[in-house]
């Protein structure tokens, strides 16, 4: 502890000096000086941590130098000395901070019983203030989050805590952004030490990028997710939040080389009433990347929550059986138009990305089911696997759910591909040959039986037992798509169209076109042409 004495008379000065042996009691002796004013300057050069001070000196008395420390906020304790037995002046040195009011000339024992009292507090308020240096980080988090979580605090709680914590916020309109780095893998790789020092740059990037915003903070919420609670004075200040938060997250990729995706909630008006609605708002918001894809600002607002329609439970509201009758016939681009129009279907009702896993996984079920009639001697273990399902439930976008559902279902495909080739299988791919190949003409059971040398019979049997489906159906199933790939690539009539599959009446196959497909062929070719001129086509 440093400590000083101010004295106008120089023998005080001097004995205090030599009579106590400062240094011995764990003092450092700084020097002396003959008035306030002179005093002062010496504090602000050398900041002592303890004066013992005259209280009546020229130019400025001891008072009025406790009264500059204090205006000042130095860390300074004092003592005042004084010739002067009175009240007022002991009353008024309290005021102004001074630990003790001793009358001169002091008795030594005392006033060294006063100064290692002082000293003792001085440590104690010290160990204090770098606990609460220490701690004010988990102070500021714990505020924060309280914040967003919905604790209740008071206007006047929160006044107090900003100010201690240093805060730039202000209980008024603001908008909260949760910021996600999305690269899990580089984050999670490195030690500890190496995702604090991670969390640093993250911070520190939108820090500088938001340097000029007025007011706002930012802290970490979870491991790769980071809070940004703004002030804004109104709609268009808080719309141009996005644009800088767009900023943020182009400086944090070239910068760190992290891709991030922000998430904004509404303008709300009250910090202290409305921080849980706006982090709800903003983890609404950032799920929604599972539609956009990373790297994006997607604002709460933007959401047409309203429009929201639960989806069907039963995946056949996304023509599971079409997918079966796909997978059947082993038709990759059929499962390729199938696997389009079930990410349209989720984007279109915007089916949580929870629930967009399940309904998958019951697809993915739904063509094990259909590989497992075709080919019984299978397990249902060796058609879906643990991992499998674990990579499904993995994905983060619906791009990621889409390529790994059809990483799976063309797993199976080239499953019954193999075993297709032997056995019984052999004469069922011969003849699905055959038809693919020969659909324009009259095809009948006695025909196709003789080209693969079987009886009607016995083919009859083995392609229901094999495919599950009846030949007859399998050979209207085919036509029926050449027909839709005629009707969507060609301008010719639908007598012709019905002519070229190999049905000789346009009638019948007008009918049959629209049980199976829902719609008339010239109704198809409509809606085909108008999907097809449409921007998102």
């Amino acid at each position: 502890m440093k400590v000083m004495v101010i004295d106008d008379e120089p023998i005080v000065c001097k004995a205090l000096r030599q009579l106590i042996p400062w240094e011995e009691y764990g003092f450092e002796w700084l020097g002396t000086a003959e008035n306030g004013r002179e005093a002062l300057d010496m504090i602000l050069k050398r900041m002592p941590d303890l004066i013992l001070v005259d209280c009546k000196m020229p130019i400025m008395d001891g008072l009025q130098l406790l009264e500059e420390i204090r205006k000042r906020n130095l860390p300074v304790k004092s003592v005042i000395l004084s010739g002067y037995n009175e009240f007022m002046y002991a009353q008024q040195a309290i005021k102004l901070g001074a630990s003790d009011y001793l009358l001169k000339p002091p008795d030594l024992d005392h006033l060294l019983e006063v100064v290692r009292r002082v000293r003792k507090e001085w440590e104690t308020e010290n160990r204090i203030k770098r606990q609460l240096s220490e701690y004010a980080p988990v102070m500021r988090d714990r505020f924060l989050l309280g914040l967003i979580r919905g604790a209740r605090i008071s206007s006047a709680d929160f006044a107090e805590k900003t100010e201690y914590l240093k805060l730039g916020l202000r209980n008024g309109p603001f908008v909260l952004a949760l910021l996600q780095i999305e690269d899990s893998g580089k984050w999670n790789d490195g030690s500890y030490e190496d995702q604090q020092l991670m969390h640093f740059a993250v911070l520190n990037v939108a820090e500088e990028t938001l340097a000029d915003w007025p007011a706002k903070v930012l802290f970490q919420e979870e491991s790769r997710r980071f809070v940004i609670l703004a002030n804004a004075d109104g709609p268009e200040q808080a719309g141009s939040l996005r644009g800088r938060l767009q900023e943020v997250i182009r400086n944090v990729h070239n910068t760190l080389g992290f891709t991030a995706t922000a998430g904004v909630s509404r303008l709300y008006g009250s910090l202290l009433h409305e921080g849980r609605q706006a982090y709800e708002d903003a983890k609404v918001a950032i799920q929604h990347k599972y539609y956009t894809g990373p790297g994006s600002v997607i604002d709460y607002a933007d959401l047409r929550l309203e429009d929201v329609r639960k989806p069907p439970a039963d995946p056949d509201g996304v023509d599971g059986e079409k997918l079966r009758i796909a997978m059947k016939v082993c038709n990759e681009g059929e499962v390729e138009e199938w696997l389009r129009r079930f990410a349209g279907f989720l984007e279109e009702h915007n089916v949580p990305h929870d629930e967009t896993r399940i309904l998958a996984l019951q697809c993915m079920i739904h063509a094990a089911g259909a590989i497992r009639d075709i080919h019984p001697q299978l397990k249902p273990g060796e058609l879906i696997t643990a991992g499998q399902i674990e990579a499904l439930f993995s994905a983060s976008t619906l791009d990621e759910l889409v390529e790994t559902m059809q990483g799976y279902l063309f797993h199976l495909l080239s499953v019954t591909r193999e075993l297709r080739k032997s056995g019984n299988n052999a004469i069922v791919e011969k003849t699905k040959a055959y038809i693919h190949e020969h659909y324009n003409r009259n095809l009948t059971l006695e025909t196709i039986a003789k080209e693969v040398f079987v009886s009607p019979v016995y083919l009859s049997f083995l392609f229901k037992h094999v495919e599950s489906v009846n030949l007859t159906d399998y050979i209207a199933h085919v036509r029926i798509e050449q027909a839709k790939r005629l009707l969507q690539t060609t301008t010719r009539k639908t007598y012709e169209i019905a002519r070229m599959v190999g049905y000789q009446d346009e009638k019948y196959f007008s009918r049959l076109f629209k049980k199976k497909v829902g719609l008339t062929p010239t109704e198809y070719r409509s809606q085909w042409a108008g999907h097809a001129s449409s921007p998102q086509a």
